[in-house]
């Protein structure tokens, strides 16, 4: 946990001085009573991100389950703020979405993480707590590297890993029935 600490920058605040922080960047978190500075991220993180969460609207949209958003800021019950890559809510949260903001107020019912070796840590540690303390019901990390697909279901005893698919295998989600991906051929890799 020390490690993390000296990674990202953390600055004590109020949620209220939280709120008026400008638009980024720099980018926050806001978990326990502190706004955490989190990366930018890089060209690959992004390619992932906008080809993963491109089929993934494409497969949500056209089976009519939910929406799909990269990249908001979600106001977890908790009272924390983060900004997951990508967040899924299905259609009967679609209520969670506030379209006056842009952000997701409630827990996504999945979460993604595309996860660097500056993040990883702090994604799985941190975030992944506040998770589940929220109820979101899935989380996917996906390591930029290797295009290795993590997914974890929500249990009352903390996250279950249900599947692990390395990059160029195809990934079938439990939380996406009928939804599959071989993140090397979405990326041309």
């Amino acid at each position: 946990m020390a490690e993390i600490r000296e990674k990202l920058k953390r600055i004590p605040m109020s949620r209220e001085e939280f709120e008026k922080l400008p638009e980024g960047p720099p980018f926050y978190d806001y978990i326990n009573g502190e706004a955490i500075e989190v990366n930018r991220p890089t060209g690959r993180h992004q390619h992932i991100l906008l080809r993963l969460g491109n089929a993934m609207w494409e497969y949500v949209r056209d089976k009519n389950l939910g929406e799909v958003f990269p990249e908001v800021d979600v106001s977890l019950p908790t009272g924390t703020v983060v900004g997951p890559d990508i967040s899924v809510l299905f259609s009967e949260h679609l209520d969670r979405y506030d379209k006056q903001k842009g952000d997701i107020i409630g827990a996504p019912d999945i979460v993604v993480e595309v996860s660097s070796p500056t993040t990883s840590e702090y994604d799985r540690t941190n975030k992944l707590s506040e998770y589940h303390r929220s109820g979101v019901q899935w989380v996917w990390f996906v390591d930029q590297e290797t295009l290795t697909v993590e997914e974890f279901q929500w249990t009352p005893e903390g996250y279950l890993l249900r599947q692990v698919v390395k990059g160029g295998d195809v990934f079938r989600p439990k939380a996406l029935e009928g939804f599959e991906v071989n993140l090397k051929r979405l990326l041309r890799e």
